[in-house]
């Protein structure tokens, strides 16, 4: 028992904040299932977001921490970690959890702004959508491989439009949920125009279909990917904010290409 503790203490000490937030998504959900079986859950009535927010007005945050079903938590789990770790590598930690946060905040004004219904807001969605979103106009080809199936992120990302799209929709009064998601696009939008310009969202849309004749790379070529490996490499070690002025105009010029 000992030896459990330690490990789960030294995992927290070595982990990143995305990784805390997931450890911290898990006791919450475990302490739930343990007040629910005493009937002593009141998580939802002073945590959950809802059209009170003003008698509760941490809840505008703790509502992303709660969720009730359990494959619901598992596959926002897998988005956390799968979105963080890859933006993590890009820009280290500051502006991943910038991202999510503002994918939260966004996310519960919509829904207070536009929902009509009786039901509370729960889940961390709404910032994971913020972290996908902003993967979305960075990567949008960026392949994902389970298993043997190999398909872009960017369908990914359709899907859960489609999706969202349906649950808007299909009903008389639009799903609270969804309503949120939208917050969370937004607030992805938001950051990467805050990084890389507004100009440069025009990425998202001018994709050229690769040539069938690839053209042989010149040196030039080989010295520019050089130097853009070297300023990712020391975004991955120190993060995006470490980057010299110089560096991230080379970065933002050589993203437009």
């Amino acid at each position: 028992m000992e030896s459990l503790y330690s490990n789960i203490s030294y995992r927290l000490r070595n982990s990143n904040a995305f990784e805390k937030i997931i450890f911290l998504n898990i006791g919450i959900y475990i302490s739930y299932l343990i007040l629910e079986l005493f009937s002593l859950s009141y998580i939802n009535e002073y945590f959950a977001l809802t059209s009170d927010y003003l008698y509760n007005p941490w809840s505008i945050i703790t509502y992303a921490f709660i969720h009730q079903g359990f494959y619901e938590l598992i596959f926002m789990l897998i988005l956390i970690y799968y979105s963080s770790s890859k933006l993590i590598n890009l820009y280290g930690e500051k502006i991943p959890i910038r991202i999510f946060f503002t994918g939260i905040i966004l996310g519960g004004l919509f829904f207070l702004l536009f929902y009509n219904g009786n039901g509370p807001l729960i889940g961390s969605s709404a910032g994971v959508y913020a972290l996908l979103f902003f993967m979305l106009c960075y990567m949008p080809n960026h392949i994902i491989k389970i298993s043997f199936i190999k398909f872009e992120f960017k369908y990914l990302m359709y899907l859960l439009f489609f999706m969202d799209i349906i649950r808007l929709f299909a009903n008389k009064t639009p799903d609270g949920g969804a309503i949120a998601h939208l917050g969370g696009y937004l607030a992805g939008f938001y950051h990467y125009t805050s990084v890389y310009g507004i100009g440069d969202f025009k990425r998202f849309y001018n994709k050229r279909r690769k040539p069938r004749n690839k053209k042989k790379k010149s040196p030039a070529d080989f010295s520019r990917q050089k130097k853009i490996d070297i300023i990712l490499d020391k975004i991955s070690k120190s993060g995006y904010d470490s980057l010299s002025k110089s560096e991230k105009e080379y970065l933002f010029k050589s993203g437009k290409k």
